[in-house]
């Protein structure tokens, strides 16, 4: 198979990057939060119950919440201190969930470590509930548990792909750690090759990162025990970096509609995951921190930073420096598919991959005007739906005919509002389509 010039075949669009701002800064480690915030849902499935109360001792790694359920993954304190309280609250990227609140005590007490390093000795299930305890999730956007990943149901899992697309405009994160943590990721995909593939499994990589992929392809050479892995360039396109996307692109695997990449015997995986699943079956740590990027024009000094889960916003940017005069809006995660942040008190979480300052020129919202039947939104979109007939469906409130378009096959990457010249806000009526489709199924139920 060819390993340049990758790409998925239906939709996706070319735009300004702005990658500039940090992608030649090293990751920064963030000071400590006086107050931590630490959200019990952090993840797609069932939230986690905390395990502590009010004046409880806490230590930096201590399992703090966790669930029975499948779908859901454990909570670990990010610092050490004392509990003061559990409050419900909104996270940065705008969930509202119970948050367990705990004072640092500038102690930075740490659980003593447990990793699993005699993994090849032992079944996979034995290594899904080692990864539950540790609480990995998903650190690409959707939180989707790792340890549920690990093992399809439905057929054996031959393909392993590691996703260092990073697609998204002004994120820089994942970068950063490809070439700073280098050898953690290549043995993190070595761990998982093991499982998988143990012929070739694949590190995907957007050709606009040449340094990641030559430092990449640089090291494997180096180390015989990498001689299976592979890196793979992908064309420079959103959204190159969705998990659908990136199966067709490199292994030729096509997800059907209402199934995910392990439905086609891939097991795929982003690199901030996999950091942190090398850092759980190697070092023995929990999930508490994680890298992301600060940036926009409206932040006075972006950053890649090292930050605990739980960290206020207000703090990640008093940390940047603080905003510009003629900022307009924070955002959690990237500018297209990112939330905005209406409480600078919300803290990150595991999922959040960024924060943006953004300034008006860079929003450039645009007055909303009628349709001109450009089908601009139908050629680009990936998930090859009809974007302009479901906004006029659910402006009817015709849910129905919503669900016959396909609304709930939308990936919600923003691609149709941005390339809409109307400036419909097509993306927003999407996802209230498909949150009326999903309600109305509950209730036939």
């Amino acid at each position: 198979m060819s390993t340049n010039n990758l790409t998925f075949k239906v939709g996706g669009v070319h735009m300004d990057e702005h990658k500039e701002l940090t992608e030649k800064l090293p990751i920064e480690i963030m000071p400590e939060p006086k107050t931590a915030y630490i959200p019990v849902s952090q993840h797609i499935g069932a939230p986690a119950t905390p395990i502590v109360a009010k004046g409880d001792k806490v230590k930096i790694g201590q399992m703090i919440a966790n669930s029975e359920a499948f779908i859901s993954c454990s909570v670990h304190s990010s610092i050490s201190g004392t509990v003061t309280s559990i409050e419900k609250m909104y996270t940065a990227d705008g969930r509202y969930c119970d948050c367990i609140v705990i004072e640092n005590d500038g102690l930075c007490e740490k659980t003593e470590s447990d990793p699993l390093l005699n993994y090849e000795d032992l079944p996979i299930d034995d290594v899904v509930k080692f990864i539950k305890n540790k609480g990995i999730v998903g650190m690409g956007g959707a939180g989707f548990p790792l340890h549920a990943k690990l093992k399809s149901t439905n057929l054996v899992l031959d393909e392993c792909i590691i996703n260092g697309a990073e697609c998204e405009p002004y994120l820089t994160c994942d970068h950063r750690i490809m070439l700073e943590q280098t050898d953690k990721i290549l043995e993190g995909l070595n761990i998982f090759s093991k499982f998988y593939n143990k012929d070739v499994s694949y590190m995907a990589i957007e050709e606009n990162k040449p340094d990641a992929i030559k430092l990449m392809e640089e090291r494997i050479g180096q180390t015989n025990a990498w001689k299976h892995l592979k890196v793979v360039s992908c064309i420079t396109k959103y959204p190159q970096g969705d998990s659908k996307r990136l199966s067709e692109a490199v292994v030729n695997r096509i997800v059907p509609q209402n199934k995910v990449t392990n439905d086609v015997g891939v097991f795929l995986t982003n690199v901030g995951t996999t950091l942190a699943f090398y850092e759980a079956m190697v070092e023995g740590k929990p999930s508490y921190e994680r890298v992301i990027t600060v940036s926009g024009k409206g932040i006075k000094h972006p950053k890649n930073i090292l930050v605990k889960i739980g960290t206020p916003v207000k703090d990640i940017i008093e940390f940047c420096g603080g905003v510009t005069e003629d900022y307009k809006d924070i955002v959690c995660g990237g500018p297209m598919t990112g939330k905005s942040v209406f409480d600078l008190k919300s803290p990150v979480t595991k999922t959040t991959s960024g924060l943006l300052a953004l300034t008006e020129n860079e929003i450039n919202h645009g007055e909303e005007s009628p349709c001109i039947r450009c089908s601009r939104c139908v050629d680009h979109c990936p998930a090859n739906i009809r974007p302009t007939e479901i906004n006029a469906a659910i402006l009817k409130n015709d849910v129905d005919y919503c669900s016959q378009l396909h609304a709930d096959q939308c990936m919600e990457c923003g691609i149709c509002s941005f390339v809409c010249p109307a400036k419909r806000n097509l993306s927003a009526s999407i996802k209230l389509a498909k949150r009326e489709i999903r309600l109305k199924s509950m209730a036939k139920k």
